[in-house]
């Protein structure tokens, strides 16, 4: 299912826990995004807390005060949850909408621990960074229509979102978005290594193969087609591209792609267990 209501959705108050990449790079988008509602970090660290302040559109505390109606974005190493909760108030978070970014930690874990039904899941990826993020995002049972629209219109702001049916998705979300972009990276080196063995300097090839990436992916959306039909329909009969293809096939590397994220998936499952 997916939410319809996450532009009509108004957030008041963002606070994002934790201060580290990922949370900094999601308030930094939400004072870009969201210029109409207060940004909170917080972070106890001096030294994070102090690179946070260079921008001046970000509120930075160093433990969190609830105000009615915040939505927050928990981005903390699940080995943090515990800290966290324990200088809390006492039903600070009644009034509030929390998003986990946490890997691996279950909506019921978050709803006991937290001492609000009020909880989703989400996993982005590192193209959040440039306002690309793939976020899955999975309410709890005890989330309403209107958590999920604010949680849905904060993640917005560093890319797409997808509610998936159920949090079981989530698993395999975090092998396909949380993991996907290293993978993607790590084949897209072997186009870059072979434009540098062929003679082009680093930036020409890194150039050249974002632009490969970059238009495949609008080509398999634009044409609403899936991957097999696209690749298919360049292999001409006996061109250079049916060679490169059934080399491929050869190495077995879509089973191999399979095969790193079933691995990736069986990791998140130890993860929560």
């Amino acid at each position: 299912m997916e939410s319809t209501d996450a532009d009509r959705a108004v957030v008041e108050r963002a606070v994002v826990v934790g201060g580290g990449h990922m949370g900094s790079v999601i308030a930094g988008r939400l004072t870009e995004e969201l210029p109409g509602a207060g940004v909170t970090v917080v972070e106890p660290s001096p030294d994070r807390a102090a690179a946070l302040r260079g921008n001046q559109r970000l509120r930075v505390e160093e433990s969190y005060r609830p105000e009615p109606g915040d939505v927050v974005v928990l981005a903390l190493p699940p080995t943090a949850l515990d800290s966290f909760v324990s200088g809390l108030p006492a039903d600070a978070l009644h009034d509030a909408t929390v998003v986990s970014i946490m890997a691996g930690v279950r909506l019921e874990t978050l709803a006991a621990r937290l001492g609000t039904p009020r909880v989703l899941r989400a996993m982005p990826n590192l193209a959040a960074e440039v306002g690309q993020s793939m976020t899955m995002l999975c309410p709890g049972p005890g989330a309403g229509d209107d958590d999920l629209a604010g949680a849905e219109k904060v993640l917005s702001a560093i890319g797409e979102v997808l509610v998936p049916p159920d949090e079981s998705f989530l698993d395999a979300g975090t092998a396909l978005v949380g993991s996907g972009p290293a993978l993607v990276a790590y084949v897209a080196k072997g186009f870059t290594d072979y434009a540098e063995q062929a003679g082009f300097d680093a930036a020409g090839s890194l150039r050249l193969t974002c632009q490969v990436l970059r238009g495949t992916a609008d080509l398999l959306e634009a044409g609403n087609t899936g991957p097999e039909e696209l690749y298919g329909r360049a292999s001409t009969p006996g061109g250079t591209t049916e060679q490169g293809i059934a080399r491929l096939g050869e190495h077995r590397v879509q089973d191999a792609v399979r095969d790193a994220l079933e691995r990736t998936a069986a990791r998140s499952r130890e993860l929560a267990d």
